[in-house]
């Protein structure tokens, strides 16, 4: 098990830069509806791990460097990585699926 989760722990530049294709992909090549959707999962992606990375440099920074109080936390930035953008993503992957459907449809049809 912690091979797995270290593999994981290690594949997050992979994640970061696979956010950043899709973002810039969907805003370079997509229209419509399905450039919507996609967009929100590049930035679903994207989101998660500045999230992360606010949230740890704020608690790092405010609350055991300048306030000397490492029992505090920062909610903000943890809520929207665990909450937000997982919410954000299956928005995106649903509205993407059913747009792309409808769009290869309507092509199909006329």
């Amino acid at each position: 098990m912690s091979d797995l989760f270290g593999l994981l722990l290690h594949a997050w530049p992979i994640a970061v830069v696979l956010g950043a294709a899709i973002f810039v992909y969907s805003r370079r090549r997509l229209s419509g509806r399905l450039r919507l959707y996609v967009t929100i999962i590049g930035a679903s992606i994207l989101g998660f791990f500045v999230s992360v990375l606010l949230h740890n440099g704020i608690y790092a920074l405010v609350f055991v460097t300048l306030m000397d109080r490492p029992d505090m936390d920062e909610p903000v930035f943890f809520i929207i990585a665990v909450l937000v953008c997982p919410v954000a993503f299956a928005v995106g992957v649903i509205g993407s699926l059913v747009a792309w459907w409808k769009q290869r449809r309507s092509t199909q049809t006329g």
